[in-house]
C-alpha cells in the first residue's frame, strides 16, 4: 500500500514571503555599518606615534580629573567617541572651540573646568609639528610625505 502524499501547508507558503526580508536586513545592516565607520575619523585605525604620546600625557597629567560627568581615567581614554574627538582635534580636523562645545555637549562639560584645561594643555603647543590636516607630514602608513 502506497504511503498517502501530504499536501502542501497553504499557511506555509503564506508565510515564506518573509524569507526575502533576511537578505535585505543584512544589506541594511551592511550599509549601515559602512556609514558608521565612515564617520569616524580618517585616522582612526592607523597608527600615529605623537597622537598616542598625546594620549599618554593625558593619562598620566590629568587622571582621576572631570570632564563635566565623567573622569578621565584609563578606561575613559579608549571610548571611542573621546578618541575621535580627540583625534579630530589633535589632528586639526576641528577647531578648538568645537572641540570645547562637544565636550560639553557629551559629558555636560563646563569648558573653564580642570578637566578640559589639562586635556587642553596637554595639546601640542603652537610651535609643535604641524598636523596633517593642515599640510604637515603624513604618518609612515599613508605615504610619509606630501
Amino acid at each position: 500500500m502506497p504511503f498517502p502524499v501530504a499536501k502542501p501547508d497553504a499557511s506555509r507558503y503564506e508565510r515564506s514571503s518573509g524569507a526575502f526580508l533576511l537578505p535585505a536586513r543584512a544589506i541594511a545592516g551592511a550599509v549601515l555599518s559602512a556609514l558608521l565607520i565612515g564617520g569616524c575619523a580618517p585616522d582612526a585605525f592607523l597608527p600615529d606615534a605623537p597622537y598616542e604620546d598625546f594620549l599618554n600625557r593625558v593619562q598620566s597629567k590629568c587622571l582621576y580629573q572631570r570632564i563635566g560627568n565623567v573622569e578621565i581615567t584609563s578606561d575613559f581614554l579608549q571610548t571611542p567617541y573621546f578618541l575621535d574627538l580627540t583625534s579630530r582635534f589633535y589632528n586639526g580636523e576641528i577647531p578648538q572651540a568645537a572641540f570645547v562645545e562637544n565636550l560639553q555637549g557629551a559629558y555636560s562639560a563646563e569648558p573653564g573646568s580642570p578637566g578640559v584645561n589639562c586635556l587642553l594643555a596637554q595639546m601640542p603647543s603652537q610651535g609643535g609639528p604641524v598636523p596633517p590636516a593642515m599640510g604637515g607630514p603624513l604618518p609612515p602608513a599613508m605615504g610619509g610625505t606630501r
